[in-house]
């Protein structure tokens, strides 16, 4: 998958359009993924710090299913809403996905639709 987003746009083969929607749920699955895994190494870093603020950790008997516990907060916090890191990335990303044909002219459609209301619109509301 990361050959078909970094390969520059002139030099992409065509896919189908399940082919893209079946890129588009890797991506989000994979965004959505990393927000888990990055919250939950941060949560773990807040509560070693928070343990221990002067010195070394000390043995921790419970320290597995802790870290368990973080990670799957983690993960279902991630995969309900979120915090909305991983929409950030994952709309970053979407944008290099190759469009099917016929989805690239469905885009071109509703953007020149959208340019032409965005060119309607008054400056100031008072106008």
């Amino acid at each position: 998958m990361t050959e078909a987003i970094n390969a520059p746009k002139a030099h992409r083969e065509t896919i189908t359009t399940a082919e893209y929607r079946r890129q588009e749920r890797a991506l989000e699955t994979a965004c959505k993924q990393f927000e888990g895994t990055m919250f939950s190494k941060l949560w773990k870093d807040m509560m070693k710090t928070a343990r221990n603020p002067l010195g070394p950790e000390k043995k921790r008997e419970f320290a597995p299913l802790e870290d368990t516990v973080v990670e799957m907060v983690s993960e279902h916090l991630s995969e309900s809403r979120g915090v909305g890191v991983w929409k950030v990335l994952y709309d970053q990303l979407h944008e290099r996905l190759p469009l099917p044909e016929e989805l690239r002219e469905e885009k071109a459609a509703a953007l020149a639709a959208s340019a032409e209301a965005k060119s309607k619109e008054k400056l100031r509301p008072d106008e």
